[in-house]
C-alpha cells in the first residue's frame, strides 16, 4: 500500500500512460526478486486503483500463482484475463491477452489437457492474427503449443507441420529484427518444445530435423559475445540428449551412444538435474545400471527446493527410480524406493487436498470480489441516475420502486447462483482428485508390467494390459532361477492408487520370495507374512528341464493350458512340449459389450483355442486375444483393467 501511495503521488500530475509505466516497473522489480506474494499484492492493489487494466492485473496474478505452484489459481486468473479482454473488445490490452493465452496453453499442455488447449488457443491465435498482433513471441509460442497438442492427440497432419514451420520462421524473423538475447532464447525454447513433441509421439525422423535446427540456432547464439555460458552448456546438453533419443528411436545405437558421450562432456551432466535428465536416454537404451546410479542424485535434486508437489515427485521421479533399480536387479534399492513411495502417498494426498482447499478458497473469494465490483458499479450507476433525475423524483417514484424490486431479485438470483457455483466447484474438485488418483494408479501399473520377459528356446512369454476406468489392481511377473520359471499373477481388492501401491509391494515380495523358496505355496505364504493385506494371487513353478509344473493359488482362478485343446491347469502336472499357458485377470471374463453381455469363460476358452491355432507364439497369441476382446466390447469403456500373460514352453 505504501508503494501504491508513492506511485499515486509520483504520477498525480501525470497521465494514465506514465502511471502504467511506473506500475510495470514495480511489478517487474517484484518479479526479478522472485517475491511472488508481493507481486500478487501489487497487481491486486494497482488494479483496484485502476492503474492496471483488468486483463494485465489478472495476467500478473496468474503468473505469481503459477510460480507459487498454485496451478488452479493460475488457470483461473489467466482465464479471467482472457474474459476481460473479450469484454473490452477493441480496447483490450492485447499484450496481456497474448501473454495470458500463451501461459494458459503452456499450463494445460504440461497437465496433458490437450483438448482444453486447442479449445482456447486456436481462437486466441486467430484473434491475434485478425488484429495484426501476430509478431510477438507469445503468439509464436501459442502456435507451438497448438502443434504439440495436436500431436499429443494423434491429430498430426500437414497443418501441424505448417504450424511448427510458421512458428520457426516467426522466431527467425524476430532474431533478425532484434538480435537480442531474449529473441534467441525464445526461439531456442520453441525448438525444444517442437523437438520434444516429435520425440514424445515417436516421430524420430521428423524430430531429427528439428533437433538439427535447434543445434544450428544454438551455435549461432554461442557466437554472441554476451551469451550465457551456463545457459549454453545446459542447452548443448539437452541437444545431445535429444539427439541420443532420436538415434535410439531409429535403432542407430552407435550414433545414440556417441551423442550421449557428448552430453557427458558438459558441466550440466555432472549436476543432479543433469544426471536425472540423462536417464531419459539411458532408460530408452535399457542401460538400467547407469540409470540406477544416476538416480542416486535424486535426493539432492529434490532437496534443491523443487517447486513440484509431492505427488509430482512420486509420479515423475520416484516411480522411474523404482523401475530403473528393479530392472537393474537392485532388489534392495527397489524395495527401499517402493517403501518411500508408500510412505509418501498419504502425505502427498494430504498436501494435494490442502492445496485444493487453499486454491478453492482464493478462487471463491475472487469470484465474490468480482461480483462485488459489479454490484458497486451498478450502485454507482443508480446513484448517477438518482442525481440526474432528482427534480423529477415524484414523476419517477414508481420507476425507482421498480428498480429496487429488480435489485432485490438480482441479489436473490446472485445468492442462488453463488450456491450453485460452490456446489459445482466442490463436485469438480472431487472429480479432479479421483481422476488424478486413477492417473497415478495407471502410471504405477504401467511401470509394474514385466519388461524383461524370458525369450529362450525353451520358454517365451509376453504380457499386456488393456486399461479400464478403475486402474491399478492387476499385476503379473516372471523370473527364472536355477533353470526354473517362476510366474505370478495377482489382483488386489480395491482400485486406484492404493491398490496399485499394494500390487507394487506384492511384486517386490514375489521376487524376493522366489529368490530362495522352491515351492509355490511357500512363496505365497512368505508374501502374506510380509504384507497381510487381502489380495488374490497365483504362483507357478515350471522345471524347464523336465516340464514338471507346480502351482498354488489364493482365491485366484486357475490359468488355461493349451496344446491341441484348452483346459484349466491342475495342481501338479507335466507340460507337453509346445504347451501355452494363459494367466489373466477377472477383467477379461467380466468385459461387457453394448448389450450388457459378458465376454464370459466359455467365449474366452473358444477364442483362446482359435488364437493358439493361428499362432502359438506368446505375443501373436495375446494380440489375437486382445483383438477378440475389443471386437466383442466395441467402443464400450470397461470398468476393470484386463491383464494377460502368455507363456509357451518348448522342451529342449
Amino acid at each position: 500500500m505504501m508503494l501504491l501511495l508513492l506511485l499515486t503521488m509520483a504520477c498525480g500530475n501525470g497521465d494514465q500512460k506514465e502511471q502504467s509505466v511506473a506500475a510495470e516497473k514495480l511489478l517487474e522489480r517484484a518479479q526479478k526478486a522472485n517475491d511472488y506474494e508481493r507481486l500478487m499484492q501489487l497487481a491486486d492493489s494497482l488494479e483496484k486503483a485502476r492503474v492496471l487494466t483488468a486483463e494485465k492485473a489478472f495476467y500478473w496474478l496468474g503468473y505469481a500463482s503459477d510460480r507459487l505452484n498454485k496451478k488452479r489459481m493460475a488457470e483461473f486468473y489467466w482465464k479471467a484475463s482472457l474474459e476481460a479482454a473479450e469484454k473490452n473488445g477493441k480496447d483490450a490490452d492485447m499484450e496481456a491477452y497474448a501473454k495470458s493465452a500463451s501461459r494458459l496453453a503452456n499450463l494445460l499442455t504440461v497437465r496433458g489437457d490437450y483438448e482444453g488447449v486447442l479449445k482456447g488457443a486456436i481462437p486466441a491465435a486467430l484473434k491475434q492474427e485478425e488484429l495484426k498482433c501476430d509478431t510477438t513471441s507469445d503468439y509464436v509460442n501459442l502456435l507451438i503449443y497448438i502443434g504439440c497438442c495436436q500431436a499429443g492427440l494423434g491429430q498430426t497432419s500437414d497443418s501441424t507441420s505448417d504450424g511448427f514451420e510458421r512458428a520457426y520462421h516467426k522466431h527467425l524473423e524476430s532474431i533478425e529484427n532484434h538480435r537480442s538475447d531474449a529473441s534467441y532464447k525464445n526461439a531456442i525454447a520453441g525448438l525444444i518444445n517442437i523437438s520434444y513433441a516429435c520425440l514424445t509421439i515417436k516421430k524420430y525422423q521428423e524430430a531429427q530435423k528439428w533437433i538439427e535446427r535447434f543445434g544450428e540456432l544454438l551455435k549461432d547464439y554461442e557466437q554472441r559475445p554476451d551469451h550465457s555460458i551456463i545457459y549454453t552448456d545446459k542447452q548443448v546438453a539437452r541437444f545431445n540428449i535429444y539427439q541420443a533419443l532420436a538415434y535410439e528411436g531409429l535403432e542407430k545405437k552407435e550414433e545414440a551412444a556417441k551423442a550421449f558421450d557428448a552430453f557427458l562432456t558438459t558441466e550440466y551432466s555432472k549436476t543432479p538435474e543433469g544426471r536425472i535428465a540423462a536417464n531419459e536416454y539411458l532408460m530408452a537404451a535399457q542401460r538400467w545400471d547407469e540409470a540406477a546410479n544416476n538416480y542416486r542424485s535424486l535426493d539432492a535434486l529434490m532437496g534443491e527446493g523443487s517447486t513440484n508437489t509431492m505427488m509430482d515427485d512420486i509420479e515423475n521421479l520416484l516411480l522411474k527410480k523404482y523401475q530403473a533399480n528393479l530392472i537393474a536387479g537392485r532388489k534392495d534399492s527397489a524395495m527401499a524406493v517402493s517403501k518411500a513411495i508408500s510412505d509418501l502417498l498419504e502425505p502427498a494426498f494430504k498436501q494435494m487436498r490442502q492445496l485444493d482447499k487453499e486454491e478453492q478458497a482464493t478462487i471463491v473469494a475472487n469470484v465474490e470480489r468480482l461480483s462485488e465490483q459489479q454490484a458497486q458499479l451498478e450502485s454507482r450507476n443508480r446513484l448517477t441516475w438518482y442525481v440526474l433525475f432528482a427534480l423529477l423524483f415524484l414523476v419517477f417514484i414508481g420507476y425507482i420502486m421498480y428498480r429496487r424490486y429488480v435489485g432485490h431479485q438480482l441479489m436473490v438470483a446472485h445468492r442462488q447462483l453463488k450456491e450453485a457455483y460452490n456446489q459445482v466447484e466442490a463436485n469438480t474438485a472431487t472429480k479432479e482428485r479421483t481422476a488424478l488418483e486413477q492417473e497415478i494408479a495407471g502410471s504405477i501399473q504401467q511401470t509394474l508390467l514385466p519388461t524383461t520377459l524370458p525369450r529362450r528356446k525353451d520358454v517365451q512369454a509376453f504380457a499386456t494390459v488393456i486399461p479400464g476406468k478403475m486402474q491399478g489392481s492387476g499385476l503379473c511377473d516372471t523370473m527364472i532361477r536355477d533353470e526354473k520359471l517362476y510366474f505370478f499373477a495377482a489382483d488386489a481388492v480395491g482400485e486406484g492408487a492404493q491398490a496399485s501401491a499394494l500390487t507394487a509391494i506384492m511384486k517386490a515380495q514375489f521376487r524376493m520370495a522366489a529368490a530362495y523358496e522352491e515351492e509355490p505355496e511357500n512363496i505365497i505364504t512368505t508374501m502374506k507374512a510380509a504384507y497381510d493385506k487381502v489380495v488374490k494371487c497365483f504362483v507357478g513353478v515350471l522345471d524347464l528341464a523336465t516340464g514338471s509344473l507346480k502351482i498354488s493359488q489364493e482365491d485366484y482362478h486357475l490359468p488355461l493350458v493349451m496344446n491341441e485343446d484348452v483346459k484349466r491347469l491342475t495342481d501338479e502336472e507335466h507340460l507337453q512340449s509346445g504347451s501355452l499357458i494363459l494367466l489373466y485377470t477377472d477383467g477379461l471374463t467380466n468385459a461387457v459389450n453394448g448389450e450388457g453381455k459378458k465376454f464370459g469363460e466359455k467365449r474366452m476358452m473358444g477364442e483362446a483355442l482359435q488364437a493358439v491355432k493361428i499362432n502359438a507364439a506368446p505375443k501373436p497369441f495375446v494380440d489375437t486375444m486382445t483383438e477378440a476382446v475389443k471386437r466383442f466390447t466395441g467402443d464400450i469403456a470397461q470398468q476393470d483393467d484386463i491383464i494377460m500373460l502368455a507363456i509357451r514352453y518348448t522342451k529342449g
